[in-house]
């Protein structure tokens, strides 16, 4: 099914789309390849994975979309749920304020704000001084409600979430990103905080159920990918650099 909130996904780079699809085809708690994905038993996917990972972005689009709704059904209408439909019951699931006037791009900068505002909770004061000398705790947490998703430092702590994302998973997809970014002071810091608040998602996905343990971390990424896709690699460079 055709899904208007997904089309930039044909604009992502390789290496990016390896980056959600292996929360499809990889489970969170242990790394280990999911029994209950179909994407990887495709032919499409024989073919093109990893080196030609646009071909195929309608199937990891579909097995998303299948992992959102109802298995019974989904085999009677013959697809999932729209993109959008997964981004709400995760962001209700998450306890992410939003409402159904919200477009999508705003209940996703929503989602990464939260996450974003709870990690840097559970980061101790000396912590936050190296991230901004001049601000405290509580005054980061405010001036990330106000802080635009394009910005530096929204991106950058956003970054270091999705890469925490994959190497908690010990996926090899995630070393090239974490090569980029891992020597960083940021991703540094917010390491520790970060992986706090993956461990309670983890815990959250077993209580709501399987079906969580995909759609939360993809629409993480996805969420992440639409911020920067738009920005060169000169220019998110210069951000990290």
């Amino acid at each position: 099914m055709k899904d208007q909130d997904l089309e930039f996904l044909y604009e992502c780079s390789n290496e990016q789309l390896q980056m959600l699809s292996s929360h499809i085809l990889y489970d969170a708690k242990d790394g280990k390849r999911r029994h209950t994905e179909a994407l990887s038993s495709s032919a499409t996917f024989l073919e093109n994975y990893p080196h030609n990972m646009k071909a195929l972005v309608p199937n990891i689009i579909d097995e998303l979309q299948r992992f959102g709704g109802n298995t019974v059904k989904n085999l009677i209408r013959g697809h999932g749920v729209p993109y959008r439909e997964v981004l709400e019951n995760v962001a209700y699931k998450l306890k992410v304020p939003f409402n159904k006037a919200h477009p999508t791009e705003g209940i996703e900068e929503n989602l990464l704000r939260q996450l974003l505002i709870v990690s840097i909770d559970k980061m101790e004061e000396e912590d936050i001084k190296h991230l901004n000398d001049s601000l405290a705790k509580e005054d980061l947490k405010k001036k990330l409600a106000f802080l635009k998703v394009g910005n530096p430092l929204f991106i950058k702590l956003t970054t270091t979430i999705v890469v925490q994302l994959l190497a908690k998973q010990g996926l090899a997809q995630a070393a090239g990103v974490v090569a980029k970014f891992a020597g960083g002071r940021v991703f540094a810091v917010l390491a520790g905080p970060v992986g706090l608040l993956l461990s309670s998602l983890w815990a959250a996905y077993d209580i709501a159920g399987p079906a969580y343990r995909v759609m939360i971390p993809c629409t993480i990424t996805i969420a992440y990918l639409r911020m920067i896709y738009r920005k060169s690699d000169e220019e998110l460079t210069a951000i990290f650099g």
